[in-house]
């Protein structure tokens, strides 16, 4: 008996294309989510703005964000100013403070982290001064918790002037300045302390050429520890010195340097201000080159009698403790007359 095997046809099961739709579904999903909240981050930004400056009018302190628009989509979140004004008091007395067009920014997932690029000038107007300074850029970054951490500012050939209305000024410029805050987590909570550091690159000052009795340019650099700081609130310098002097604040001068041609001055040590607003302290320094700068102060004769003590043969950079108080500075045995007078 024959078999005969016929091959029989299966209808074909229907392909499901789920596998196709559901990537562009979550895709579309996770991108709508994203778009939501970003255009929440953005709301909640704009709302945050308005209550700071609401806050800091009730502190007398008045800011306009000329222009102002937020953007950044759809990973920052950036705030635009055409300008940015600020009108207080300032140790009684109105001012007026204006910058150029300034550009925040912060990324959606790291709100701690703040950038900002100011454009120039930055015009302060007071009483009877006006102080202007100008840069190529500048940029700053800050970073929060719920505290500032962190505040680095850097310029590119800064340049400064300030004015009275007697009409005198005192203006300098330098290829690059640079100023780094940062909250110091490794003093005792009590301390309020911070690491400062400041750097100043080929700065040249017609009042330091006239002090020093040289026209070269200066590199300075200090960095150390201030302490009593963080409770201190934005007002004026003179007002916020005075709380910092009362509240006993100091500051630890971990690096100091000051070169000026062939004035070469190293130091540490620490710095605060006496009952009369004068710098006081003691600094550990290695100094060449002082035989002008002493001259200036004591005179042709004995000036170059000191600077011949403070002058080693082979050129060697003379170390001394350099001490100032009542208004007097100290060069080891050496002490000058009253010559610092209160900073404000």
């Amino acid at each position: 008996m024959d078999t005969h095997h016929e091959s029989q046809e299966r209808p074909s099961q229907p392909v499901s294309r789920m596998g196709l739709y559901l990537p562009t579904a979550l895709l579309l999903t996770g991108a709508l989510a994203w778009s939501g909240f970003w255009f929440y981050s953005a709301d909640r930004t704009e709302t945050f703005i308005a209550a700071l400056k609401a806050d800091e009018s009730a502190k007398g302190r008045s800011w306009t964000c000329a222009d102002q628009r937020v953007a950044g989509f759809p990973f920052r979140i950036e705030v635009h100013c055409a300008s940015l004004s600020l009108s207080l008091i300032q140790d009684g007395r109105p001012t007026q403070v204006q910058t150029g067009a300034v550009h925040t920014a912060m990324q959606v997932y790291s709100p701690g982290l703040v950038l900002a690029d100011v454009d120039g000038p930055l015009t302060i107007r007071s009483e009877g001064t006006n102080t202007t300074a100008a840069w190529e850029n500048l940029r700053a970054s800050a970073r929060f918790s719920y505290r500032l951490d962190r505040l680095s500012i850097v310029m590119a050939k800064p340049q400064f002037e300030h004015q009275t209305d007697g009409g005198e000024k005192i203006a300098s410029a330098a290829k690059a300045a640079e100023a780094h805050i940062r909250y110091d987590l490794a003093r005792p909570v009590e301390d309020r302390a911070f690491d400062l550091a400041l750097q100043l690159t080929q700065m040249n000052s017609p009042t330091l050429n006239v002090l020093t009795g040289s026209s070269e340019n200066l590199d300075f650099a200090i960095s150390g520890i201030a302490t009593k700081l963080t409770d201190i609130a934005p007002q004026g310098w003179r007002s916020m010195l005075e709380t910092w002097r009362a509240g006993g604040g100091a500051f630890l001068v971990e690096t100091g340097r000051f070169a000026k041609g062939a004035l070469q001055i190293n130091g540490k040590g620490a710095l605060n201000l006496d009952a009369s607003r004068r710098l006081q302290g003691k600094l550990d320094v290695a100094a060449q080159g002082l035989g002008p700068i002493v001259t200036r102060f004591a005179g042709p004769g004995a000036g170059q009698m000191v600077g011949a003590l403070l002058t080693q043969k082979d050129g060697a950079p003379v170390t001394f403790p350099l001490q100032l108080q009542d208004g007097r500075i100290q060069l080891g045995p050496l002490r000058t007359s009253p010559v610092l007078g209160p900073l404000y």
